[in-house]
């Protein structure tokens, strides 16, 4: 059993589960690949790998599954309108503005509201907008099967995990306890666990029980409404006050300046202890999370170097070179980063990669 049908075009979705809806958070800040994401245009918003940004490529996947008006963006109200630049084809009424980014808690919690006066029987798949997934065909399908373990378990909430293909210490982890039925490669998830360290890290790639947190996360509307105010009641109360004066700016302002920063993962999911379920992701996955992760994803030359913009290297091995203006030369560089912008120049070796956040707006 799934909630979407097969019957598709290449132009898109034609015919899907009316009551699916996928929210895409496009609030983050991508402090980590300061100089180019900035306060003006954050991470979502480049063009890092090819013609698209991120959030075109993350709507693209999308678009395999579902039709234009089953899809919401929520972003920063001072972003509003590079959405509306990038995405021309998103209903007015589906772009969701927030006046500060408060996390993702806060960011699902008021598209729940959004979409309950949609649909009451909606279920919502949420999704950053900047992490790369070049495989979009894949993708979809994986989402099929974490549908399809949510019409077996309506109350739970359903995270797809990323089998670790190496120790990273800047990714979540999820570590899975027995399988489930159906479908294949579901898991019950037994624990969250942030960041480890390296040593951790190095255990947990290979134990064959932990796959890194993607933040791709399944569930009914009502039942997130339901975990919100059960782990997050001040957080609840406040979401409720927007609703009873939805459209009414001054008391999404009002209500939006009491909330505390809190990410959905630490402020629902590590404090539920069960009716968390997880789906092996069978889709390439990358955060993107610092400039050394370009690496990964875009081509090398034969000295393991990324090369983006005009830019001249001299005995430069392991490096990652960027610059989208000035002309960047370098000279006997070894396993470094140098990013040129017309905000700011980055240097810095790429095992401090990330720190660069730490110089988020500009160096100090």
């Amino acid at each position: 059993m799934t909630l979407f049908d097969s019957r598709m075009t290449t132009g898109g979705a034609t015919s899907s589960n009316p009551h699916v809806f996928a929210v895409v958070l496009a609030g983050g800040k991508g402090e980590r690949f300061w100089p180019l994401s900035t306060e003006a245009q954050p991470k979502a918003f480049l063009r890092l790998i090819g013609s698209e940004s991120l959030l075109q490529a993350t709507v693209r996947r999308v678009r395999l599954l579902l039709p234009w008006v089953q899809i919401v963006v929520v972003v920063e109200q001072k972003h509003g309108d590079l959405v509306r630049e990038q995405l021309p084809e998103l209903p007015v009424a589906n772009l969701l503005l927030e006046p500060q980014g408060m996390d993702t808690a806060a960011a699902i919690g008021i598209a729940s509201l959004h979409l309950e006066r949609l649909d009451p029987e909606a279920v919502m798949i949420a999704l950053p907008a900047d992490h790369y997934v070049p495989d979009g065909e894949a993708f979809a399908a994986g989402v099929r099967r974490a549908t399809e373990l949510l019409a077996s378990y309506s109350d739970w909430v359903v995270m797809f995990g990323i089998p670790p293909a190496r120790p990273e210490t800047g990714y979540g982890y999820l570590e899975v306890g027995e399988p489930l039925a159906s479908p294949p490669g579901a898991f019950r998830v037994r624990r969250f666990l942030e960041k480890p360290d390296r040593q951790t890290a190095e255990r947990l790639a290979t134990d064959g029980y932990h796959y890194w947190n993607s933040g791709i996360f399944l569930w009914r509307n009502v039942a997130i409404q339901s975990l919100l105010a059960r782990h997050m009641p001040e957080v609840w109360a406040g979401l409720c006050r927007i609703r009873e004066a939805w459209g009414v700016q001054e008391a999404l302002e009002r209500e939006y300046s009491a909330f505390k920063k809190q990410s959905v993962d630490y402020g629902v999911l590590e404090r539920m202890g069960e009716g968390v379920a997880m789906v092996r992701a069978d889709f390439a996955w990358d955060d993107l999370g610092t400039w050394d992760a370009l690496a990964r994803v875009l081509p090398v030359d034969d000295d393991g170097n990324v090369i983006v913009g005009e830019v001249h290297l001299l005995d430069t091995t392991q490096s990652v070179i960027v610059s989208t203006g000035p002309r960047v030369a370098t000279v006997g560089l070894s396993e470094m980063i140098v990013v040129a912008s017309k905000d700011g120049v980055l240097v810095c070796p790429k095992e401090r990669a990330q720190e660069v956040r730490k110089l988020a707006g500009g160096p100090r």
